[in-house]
């Protein structure tokens, strides 16, 4: 097996010798070399050809991170792993350095012997899978679909007559970019609430909801314990949070957060959220299983599908998916219905209401 080439930037000496360290733990990784600082870098890049880099996001000198990120995308594309300080300003530093196209982001190690353990492995992990992933570009924006006539809508049970529907997205590594395609491509008319769980830490989660927001004709926010689900309303499970749904009365659902331990190695799960789903009456469900790492979603979903609840299953194909993993996994299961680009999930989405025409 080829060992995977990593180029480490980081503009502390010390911080680009504790990287190198980690990564070398694992046979398979190799520090190709180390850069100080923005031009070094791109220095570096042109002569070593890493497989993957290690990108430091705030850095002196006269390039950061996101400008760096921005010359080797356009000069020299490679799989790119950010890492960022803990505090609140480097959170949109992050959220625009995986819009750009880094691969996915990491927080630097601390002094306590367990997130040292932790980081070290999660590092290690995601080089690994960005060293198989390619480089994907930013997908470009789906543009609303148009609308067509709609009969009057009944609160009571949904447009006419239907049953009341709940939507769920779940997507991991390369989710922020793919949610910028997919939110802002559904319609505030949607007959349902859109839940949204992305594999994320706190703070995070919460940036990431005022930015859809922006972009999208629907409303999005962080959800928040107790919330009462609207239709047409996109919630963000907040990181560090598992996210189950309630039923209030009949047609009524309202979010119930957890601090119950990680599952699959992360929190918020998809799969907790799913079975939560099992408690619902008369509710359909539309699921939505985007790129990432790991099989979160599959085994929920397999288990909300053999109850026998009407549920429409959709998988992000592995041609726009930055990390194929839980899409695949889902695949696996037997129990998508449909498998489509990034691009494609919001129309799959506004068709199984009838908003848009087949």
């Amino acid at each position: 097996m080829k060992t995977v080439q990593v180029l480490v930037v980081d503009d502390s000496a010390f911080m680009r010798l504790t990287l190198k360290a980690m990564i070398e733990e694992d046979p398979a990784l190799h520090v190709a070399a180390t850069a100080r600082n923005g031009q070094d870098a791109l220095k570096k890049m042109a002569l070593y050809h890493p497989d993957v880099v290690t990108l430091d996001i705030v850095m002196d000198g006269e390039m950061d991170g996101l400008q760096v990120l921005h010359r080797m995308m356009a000069e020299q594309p490679t799989p790119t792993i950010m890492i960022s300080g803990a505090d609140d300003r480097n959170v949109n530093y992050v959220l625009d350095a995986i819009s750009i196209g880094a691969f996915d982001f990491i927080f630097k190690p601390s002094g306590r012997p367990e997130e040292i353990e932790e980081i070290r492995h999660q590092l290690q992990m995601k080089i690994r899978e960005a060293a198989h992933s390619g480089v994907r570009q930013p997908p470009q924006r789906a543009k609303n679909p148009a609308s067509v006539s709609r009969p009057s809508f009944s609160p009571e049970t949904g447009e006419t007559g239907k049953p009341l529907s709940l939507v769920l997205i779940g997507t991991s590594t390369g989710g922020p970019r793919a949610l910028q395609t997919v939110v802002p491509g559904l319609q505030r008319t949607l007959p349902a609430p859109i839940l949204v769980v992305q594999h994320m830490p706190p703070k995070f989660t919460k940036s990431l909801a005022v930015r859809l927001d922006g972009l999208s004709d629907c409303p999005v926010t962080e959800a928040g314990e107790g919330d009462v689900l609207k239709k047409g309303h996109v919630y963000i499970a907040p990181g560090g949070k598992h996210l189950q749904v309630v039923a209030q009365t009949d047609v009524n659902l309202a979010v119930h957060l957890l601090d119950t331990p990680p599952v699959h190695g992360v929190r918020p799960a998809m799969d907790v959220t799913l079975d939560s789903f099992s408690q619902i009456r008369n509710f359909n469900f539309v699921i939505a299983i985007l790129t990432g790492m790991g099989r979160d979603g599959a085994d929920g979903l397999t288990a909300l599908k053999t109850t026998g609840r009407d549920v429409y299953a959709i998988a992000e194909s592995q041609e726009s998916c930055v990390v194929f993993g839980m899409p695949r996994a889902a695949i696996d299961t037997g129990q998508i219905d449909t498998v489509c680009p990034v691009q494609e999930v919001a129309p799959a989405i506004c068709r199984h209401f009838g908003l848009i025409r087949r």
